[in-house]
């Protein structure tokens, strides 16, 4: 292990941020949380490797594992308390985009062979994404609202009911080595649950996180791969 200053980011950091975010599933980015904080070595590490808290992936029980303040200052929460719903520094690259600029992140997909939460996605099944959008300054989503071009002012709203979208597999996922969620981090690969580059989906529900919040949670049924 690189000897470093506490929450001074070392080479590889960026990495494991990227493959914890992007292939592990919420239930798999909690137990790998448990297992790193279980050696004291990694402690000063926390918020180089995980962000600052309070964490979606953890639980209401969690918060005796380690004290927020010592990781972030101002920080009382370890875990969220007020909902589950993705962070935005939870999306990194995202798992999913739309030509809106939109981010997708797949959170539970009850159809996966494995772990992965975005391979293995079957057509007719509902998945649970949360997406956030594209944030903006004040000045420019008012010259977006007073524009006459539909298609930009949908950048600024979340996908509603019964609508229907293309969503694209992040670049950054299309490139990867087609690996399993417990190997991604340590190098292993597989050739299971491979998904084609795009999905139509049709939203089912949704809620927005909190007020004036750029994440809400969706259902959404896919109606056609590729």
């Amino acid at each position: 292990m690189q000897k470093a200053s506490p929450n001074e980011e070392i080479t590889g950091d960026m990495r494991v941020r990227q493959a914890f975010r992007l292939v592990l599933s919420p239930a798999e980015q909690r137990a790998f949380f448990h297992a790193i904080v279980r050696d004291q070595r990694y402690w000063p590490r926390i918020r180089s490797l995980f962000g600052s808290p309070p964490f979606s992936f953890l639980l209401p029980e969690d918060e005796g594992l380690l004290r927020a303040g010592g990781i972030c200052r101002n920080r009382s929460n370890l875990a969220a308390v007020d909902s589950s719903v993705s962070k935005i520094s939870d999306f990194g690259a995202g798992h999913f985009y739309d030509h809106f600029e939109r981010l997708y992140r797949v959170v539970a997909n009850p159809a996966a062979k494995t772990a992965v939460p975005w391979r293995g996605i079957a057509v007719q099944t509902k998945l649970v994404m949360d997406v956030r959008l594209k944030q903006y300054t004040h000045k420019a989503k008012v010259d977006i609202l007073r524009g006459e071009t539909r298609t930009a002012q949908v950048a600024l709203m979340f996908p509603r009911p019964s609508e229907k979208i293309r969503i694209h597999l992040s670049s950054v996922l299309e490139e990867a080595p087609r690996q399993s969620s417990s190997d991604s981090i340590a190098g292993g690969s597989t050739n299971e649950g491979e998904l084609g580059t795009s999905l139509l989906v049709q939203v089912v529900s949704g809620f927005q996180k909190a007020k004036q919040s750029p994440v809400a949670r969706l259902v959404v049924l896919v109606l056609r791969k590729g």
